[in-house]
């Protein structure tokens, strides 16, 4: 989320906006006069994960972690959340490995710490366990740059975040926060690129994108629904998009996206592009004047370029910087790739892509000119969806994923890597991994989804997604890469028992439910095609209002049926539970209140129900 210390876009919306403009003119002089930083190129990186609790639930413990952590540390959007910024290394024969050596330094120091809060990390696109309610504005981080954000994003709209995916299965949900995001963590790689160069590289990186993307997909599952291979793509654009459905007719563009054309001319363009099209969202009181740096002979911070930029969520985003010789220096920062499943995969990932883009073959220097760039936008979203399963518009050819990284692009970036003085072993090290990634069509999305499957079908979603996680985690310790990861062994592993799980995890939330206004001949017909012995009753408002039993509809005689509605027969006064009531304190109500069904409810809205049946299967006589 960048920079903590910030404001609302009306603070300072005009010596902001000047100090904007100055600094895109000293980036404009920069570039002209060849100010840059020459002769180097430096790689570095962003963890970002997500903590569980001894459960395998979010934990909203990241602030408490951070005091006894080194300042590489930082919070995110949602409490449980953290971020690790990786030091930049120069590309050479030891950069990658020096970010591996770094990166498992860290880690091991976060496991440490967290364990003495009873918390763990895991690596993860989107936690599988992550529920609507972990979402809430109480889990948001306590820090005024999210809140600002958050507020002023929700303006713009004009309405609260929704988020509408359609996968294997179909998820509609809504916020009044941009929480959605805290259930993305990527695995976010920068890499520095000369100016001279930097249009062509960039739109190299626009055009590897998509089978990169494939190939490290790992984000398959939210709220317990199947979508996307990569769900994070479709997640972020629309829980950050700040349009307004009702003004349709024009093309504005979401603040999240994979761009509309390829950069040409000076670096510089993108960043004015941005200014253009995007309006301030938050600004900060800024004393530094760029052309004033400049003519003293120091290099600019360009902060409030900076800050908008980072308001502006391109997949591949160029960032301005300034390196340690105290030059500044202009780098690519690839955003769609996902954290995990483990950090040999992560950094075999970088090491993919680091090597594609320095090995870029001569013929795709000038690839806005012989490629649509509509092409490279469409292969992008195909991946997102289908991983390993696309195929791609590849040079006026259809071309499988896994053909198009294995003859193509797994050369390509062992040329690049070899390049800037990478031993070959190294190079195999890592690039095996994608190799034999690829070969056997296992990558996380792959691997999430078949054990998601099996587990749901023996246990339900609820137990599915907590046991997917607990293995999960278990496979990423033992530091093997996915496409080696044994399946979940169904049949061995969950033993429910009281106090063991909430409600939340075991209910039912494939549901059949009937408006108050409805026959009761359709209320019959339903149960009896269904077999169900409860059916739900909501208002035109999606309430829930009442319920009906097959033992309330008994005591109707049959003849009456054609005279009445669902509101004539239903329960009215319900017994309700909330979907973190532990599983024995729902056991107790029913036994209590002589009832066979507790629904689920959040507020006034049903989200699952309950069955004496499911409570006998767990405990067997409750």
């Amino acid at each position: 989320m960048g920079e903590l210390n910030v404001s609302p876009a009306s603070e300072f919306r005009q010596s902001f906006t000047r100090k904007l403009l100055r600094d895109v003119e000293a980036l404009d002089i920069m570039l002209r006069e060849g100010v840059f930083e020459k002769g180097r190129q430096r790689i570095g990186a962003e963890q970002e994960l997500c903590l569980v609790d001894a459960d395998f639930q979010p934990a909203a413990d990241g602030l408490a972690l951070l005091p006894n952590l080194p300042a590489a540390f930082t919070t995110e959007i949602g409490k449980f959340n953290l971020e690790i910024n990786l030091d930049p290394f120069l590309l050479d024969g030891e950069g990658l490995r020096k970010t591996e050596l770094q990166l498992h330094y860290f880690w091991s120091l976060l496991e440490e710490e967290a364990a003495k809060q009873g918390v763990s990390p895991v690596l993860t696109g989107i936690l599988p366990t992550i529920r609507h309610s972990h979402l809430d504005s109480g889990y948001m981080t306590p820090r005024e740059r999210y809140a600002i954000l958050s507020k002023a994003i929700h303006q713009m709209r004009g309405a609260d975040f929704e988020i509408n995916i359609q996968g294997a299965d179909e998820l509609i949900a809504r916020l009044d926060t941009a929480m959605f995001e805290a259930c993305n963590t990527s695995w976010q790689m920068h890499l520095q690129v000369a100016p001279e160069a930097f249009c062509e590289r960039y739109n190299w990186a626009q055009w590897i994108s998509a089978p990169v993307l494939a190939a490290c997909a790992n984000s398959p599952l939210l709220f317990g629904r199947e979508l996307w291979h990569e769900t994070r793509i479709a997640l972020f654009q629309q829980s950050i998009d700040t349009r307004s459905s009702s003004n349709h007719l024009r093309s504005k563009l979401n603040r999240v996206g994979f761009g509309q054309r390829w950069l040409t001319g000076s670096p510089a363009n993108f960043f004015k592009d941005q200014i253009c099209r995007f309006p301030l969202v938050i600004t900060a009181d800024i004393e530094e004047d760029a052309l004033e740096a400049l003519g003293a002979g120091r290099a600019p911070q360009l902060r409030a370029m900076r800050l908008h930029n980072g308001t502006v969520y391109s997949w591949n985003r160029p960032c301005y910087g300034i390196s340690d010789s105290g030059q500044p220096h202009l780098r690519i920062e690839c955003r769609y790739v996902p954290a995990g499943p483990t950090l040999i995969d992560e950094m075999a990932n970088f090491a993919f892509w680091a090597g594609l883009m320095n090995g870029m073959p001569e013929e795709h220097a000038n690839i806005c000119d012989t490629v649509l760039f509509q092409i490279a936008k469409a292969n992008f979203y195909r991946a997102a969806r289908s991983g390993l399963f696309s195929i791609f518009n590849w040079k006026g050819r259809q071309v499988p994923a896994p053909v198009l990284i294995m003859e193509e692009l797994l050369p390509t970036a062992e040329q690049g890597l070899l390049s800037v003085g990478m031993d070959g072993q190294e190079v195999a090290r890592y690039l095996g991994v994608i190799e034999r990634r690829v070969a056997t069509r296992e990558n996380g999305a792959v691997w999430l989804t078949r054990n998601f499957r099996k587990l749901a079908q023996c246990y339900g979603t609820g137990v599915a997604v907590q046991e997917l996680t607990r293995e999960m985690q278990a496979r990423q310790r033992s530091g093997a890469p996915v496409h080696e990861w044994a399946d979940v062994d169904c049949q061995n592993l969950y033993a429910p028992g009281k106090g063991r799980a909430t409600v939340g995890r075991l209910m039912k939330t494939d549901l059949f439910t009937i408006g108050f206004e409805e026959p009761v001949e359709l209320v019959r017909s339903i149960m009896a095609w269904k077999k169900i012995r409860h059916l739900p009753v909501e208002d035109d408002e999606g309430r829930l209002v009442g319920l009906v039993t097959a033992t309330n509809l008994r005591d109707i005689p049959e003849a009456l049926h054609i005279h009445l509605a669902a509101v004539d027969i239903m329960v009215s006064k319900l017994v309700t539970v909330e979907e973190d009531t532990p599983l024995d304190e729902a056991a107790a109500l029913l036994k209590q209140h002589a009832i066979g069904c507790l629904p689920v409810v959040k507020g006034d809205k049903l989200i699952g129900l309950m069955t004496d049946t499911d409570f006998r299967l767990l405990y067997g006589d409750f």
